[in-house]
């Protein structure tokens, strides 16, 4: 079987077991409750890893297992699915060995990779974001669990394929995988470890046999972060902020004090689960506090349920404000003044202040794509605690508006010019045509400040025919979410690819239309505190 274990960069293995294992995940990644109570507990597999690695992800490779059959039911809904499932069945029985009848038997519970160290320079908020493309270039380690008893079996294996005869590190067998490249494999206490160095080999090696506190299952950061996750999963993974942190700061000092401060502790965790009616994942940060402000969301009421889009949050004022300050502590008292010096322009020129604007958004903000044609209309709406404040605000921008515009666009540009427009319920606002399918319009109506690209979209979120609150697949999505959040965030991937196939995005590409059609919405939320956590769910069906 010669087909690369599929790591990113350079890190790219080769080995039976591997191929095979991570040829089914692959399916598993391209189609898209079980038990949700949570403690999840480190697998074995993770005692191989040094504690020192940033970045660890696991996978069930109980193949006849309740997620594998929950994973291949939703799998079976794209129409990709047969020739993708065939494909790699084909990709891991391509050569001497086969999965089912050689390598199928060996396996244990989970198969892991870690990445022992990033490349030099990569940014913490770069890992965090993408940890797979920044970990290219790095340092990588493969496990796979056995079954007990099976380590001579899987050895036999690794020698079948192997370049030649093993070279010995510390004992162990270390096989250069045939026609791989830079691919080596061993058999250790129960697992098989694969990486494109006998030096990483040696280094999970000996943090085996050292154990306890040199590993990631004797780590308490590790440890407790996989405690907060589900305790039945499909795969798992754990990122340590702090480390990648410090090793940034110890590279190229590009990391404040400041900023290395708030996150040399942070570390997170996450879990994906197969559901009957879709794929659900769980994450927590730990060591980050989350300064952001919890609310109970009550703005679904406003959204239509044909809406594209929609997303939730609360007291933006002070999460930029506060943004802002850590921004400013990091730069230099020149910096800093020239920054002072371009605010006090800033105010002159709007014709309010600064804190008359924070104020629109200082309670719960809204942002809804509503359906629309031939794109959808945008609607920021805010609750504010002063509503005649909130249209004496809006009316002055307005006022001042020209002469931005004027700034922007040029003496020699044609100035629009706002004009009063009907809202509902007797609202009366202005509207400011910058293009024949939209521009700006603006109402407050109560406690409730709108800002849109067209009259009709805000007309839909005054009065929507049926609010998402009461929309069924909406309202189960967030059956379990808590009723204070620091976010909410609702995506109608059905309305959007409706409205991407009336654009013609899809006309070179049916199947990917055909594809697309089974994911029907997205909903996620997020809960601060010490222990912020995240939940997303995508709901894929017929």
């Amino acid at each position: 079987m010669r087909r690369p274990f599929p790591l990113r960069g350079r890190a790219r293995v080769l080995a039976p077991l591997a191929a095979g294992v991570t040829s089914i995940s692959l399916i598993a990644a391209g189609c898209g409750g079980s038990d949700t109570s949570t403690g999840s507990t480190a697998s074995s597999v993770a005692g191989f890893v040094p504690a020192s690695a940033p970045l660890y992800m696991d996978v069930s490779t109980e193949v006849d297992g309740a997620q594998w059959k929950q994973i291949d039911a939703l799998g079976a809904l794209f129409p990709a699915y047969p020739q993708l499932k065939a494909e790699m069945e084909k990709e891991i029985n391509s050569g001497s060995t086969r999965f089912d009848a050689d390598v199928k038997p060996l396996l244990g519970g989970r198969a892991a990779m870690a990445v022992l160290k990033f490349p030099e320079g990569t940014q913490a908020k770069d890992a965090a974001s993408d940890p797979v493309k920044a970990a290219e270039g790095g340092e990588f380690v493969a496990i796979i669990d056995l079954l007990d008893g099976k380590d001579a079996d899987a050895e036999a294996l690794l020698k079948k394929e192997a370049d030649g005869a093993p070279t010995q590190v510390d004992g162990v067998n270390i096989y250069k995988q045939s026609g791989s490249g830079d691919s080596y494999a061993a058999v250790v206490d129960g697992a098989v470890l694969m990486s494109d160095t006998e030096a990483n080999l040696k280094t999970v090696i000996d943090a085996h046999r050292a154990g306890g506190s040199s590993v990631l299952t004797g780590s308490d950061r590790f440890t407790e972060a996989l405690s907060k996750l589900p305790g039945d999963t499909f795969a798992q993974f754990y990122m340590d902020i702090g480390t990648v942190a410090k090793q940034q700061a110890a590279q190229a000092s590009q990391l404040g004090a400041t900023s290395l401060a708030n996150i040399e502790d942070a570390r997170m965790a996450g879990s994906v689960t197969a559901e009957p009616e879709g794929v659900r994942i769980k994450g927590v940060m730990m060591g980050s506090p989350d300064t952001a402000k919890e609310f109970n969301p009550t703005l679904d009421e406003k959204v239509p349920s044909d809406a594209v889009f929609f997303a939730d949050v609360s007291d933006l004022d002070s999460q930029v404000t506060d943004a802002v300050t850590k921004v400013m502590a990091e730069l230099t008292d020149e910096q800093r003044s020239q920054a002072q010096a371009f605010v006090g322009q800033v105010e002159p020129m709007l014709g309010v202040s600064l804190d008359d604007i924070r104020s629109l958004v200082r309670d719960e903000t809204a942002v809804i794509a509503t359906k629309g044609a031939p794109a959808p209309g945008i609607v920021v709406a805010s609750k504010v605690g002063d509503g005649t404040k909130a249209q004496a605000t809006l009316d002055a921008l307005r006022e001042r508006s020209p002469l931005l515009l004027q700034s922007l666009m040029g003496s020699s540009g044609k100035m629009p010019a706002w004009t009063p427009v009907n809202l509902e319920g007797g609202v009366k606002g202005w509207n400011l045509p910058l293009s024949p399918t939209g521009g700006v319009t603006y109402g407050v109506e109560g406690s409730l400040a709108m800002l849109g690209s067209t009259p009709a979209a805000i007309r839909a979120v005054q009065r929507p025919s049926q609010p998402l609150s009461q929309l069924d697949e909406y309202t189960k999505a967030i059956a379990d979410a808590p009723d204070k959040v620091t976010g909410l965030m609702w995506l109608n991937v059905s309305e959007a690819v409706r409205l991407g196939e009336a654009a013609g995005a899809f006309k070179s590409d049916p199947e990917a239309l055909a594809n697309l059609r089974p994911v029907k919405s997205v909903v996620g939320w997020g809960t601060g505190g010490d222990e912020p956590t995240f939940e997303i769910f995508t709901h894929v069906a017929k």
